[in-house]
């Protein structure tokens, strides 16, 4: 018998009742204080930075516990759209998700507050490290002794973004590939051992020498102190200029629903969080998104190497709350 399912089952129902329960705790100064809780879903890649704004709101509020529970974007959302989870904020590493697979019901509006690129992470340790540049790079990683790695693409953003640079690499280095299609043999040199549900799940095998390289958020890559090699703007996906070479690169990935697939296209990386509706603390949740959203929260993105948008864009802007639409300006991408 297969125990993992009521594993799982446990698990979630278990900080169900963690989310849902209340009390009381006595602050420094000995008044007591009622407890409440706060749950963020987001992307592995914002991992740090959330914490950093998790342990702000928690000590500005006495008896306040911010549960920010980390996970691929896609995973995130399947908490809340499959598993019916109650949750205050998500934040995603693709707005594109958020609109096709939580708008309308779970939430009317996002803002989209980051960017980031596409690089190829590595350790003093790798191989090759002393002739891998951005010309030759799919050459190393494609020889018998250099194991690469990446993220899921049906999890994980990072993993078909990943898979849209490969394409992006076909056309951009066209002149010296030939025929050479780079896509398909990044994808048959790749092993499945080797493919991690999201982004912080590779960090591991890349410092134990499992892998020599692996397909990363810039961001990420910083965050964790990795060498990494800056790939061209052409198909790194970091640059808004590049737009229309983006979208000629497309990908096929799992769909919403069970046995379908979905086509991703190429397009500049965005970064989103929202309030989801229904949310079981509403006034703890606007602060939180103030703080993201406002120059503390773009100050903590900044330190944790990822590039802001201030203002941060909406393109719902009157669906949002007025407590966060000053920190907004409208958008129509």
């Amino acid at each position: 018998m297969n125990s993992r399912p009521l594993w799982l089952l446990g698990a979630g129902l278990g900080l169900l009742l963690l989310v849902g329960c209340g009390g009381k705790e006595t602050a420094p100064d000995g008044s007591e204080v009622q407890q409440q809780k706060l749950l963020v879903y987001h992307a592995a890649s914002l991992t740090q930075a959330f914490a950093v704004i998790e342990k702000r709101m928690e000590e500005r509020h006495p008896g306040l516990d911010v549960i920010c529970e980390s996970s691929s974007t896609r995973l995130a959302i399947r908490k809340i759209t499959d598993l019916q989870r109650k949750g205050d904020i998500i934040g995603s590493a693709d707005d594109v998700l958020v609109r096709t697979m939580l708008m309308p019901e779970y939430t009317e509006w996002q803002g989209i507050f980051a960017t980031d690129r596409i690089v190829l992470a590595y350790t003093e340790r790798s191989r090759c490290r002393s002739e891998i540049n951005a010309e030759n790079w799919y050459d190393i990683l494609l020889r018998p002794d250099v194991n690469y790695g990446y993220s899921d693409p049906n999890n994980a953003p990072v993993g078909y973004r990943t898979q849209l640079t490969w394409k992006l690499a076909t056309l951009h280095y066209k002149d010296t590939l030939g025929t050479r299609d780079l896509y398909q043999e990044l994808l048959a040199g790749c092993p499945e051992k080797n493919i991690r549900p999201h982004c912080n799940e590779l960090i591991p095998l890349l410092e134990s020498l499992a892998l020599d390289y692996i397909f990363e958020y810039r961001s990420v890559a910083m965050q964790h102190r990795l060498n990494w090699l800056k790939l061209p703007d052409e198909i790194d996906l970091g640059s808004a200029k590049q737009a229309p070479f983006y979208a000629k690169a497309h990908v096929q990935i799992a769909g919403k629903d069970r046995g379908s697939v979905q086509t991703v296209t190429g397009v500049p990386m965005l970064f989103s969080a929202t309030m989801l509706k229904g949310a079981q603390n509403p006034e703890m949740a606007l602060e939180f998104l103030q703080i993201l959203f406002g120059p503390e929260g773009q100050k903590i993105m900044e330190d944790n190497f990822q590039e802001t948008f201030t203002p941060v864009y909406c393109n719902e802007i009157q669906a949002v709350p007025e407590a966060l639409r000053g920190l907004m300006r409208p958008t129509d991408f």
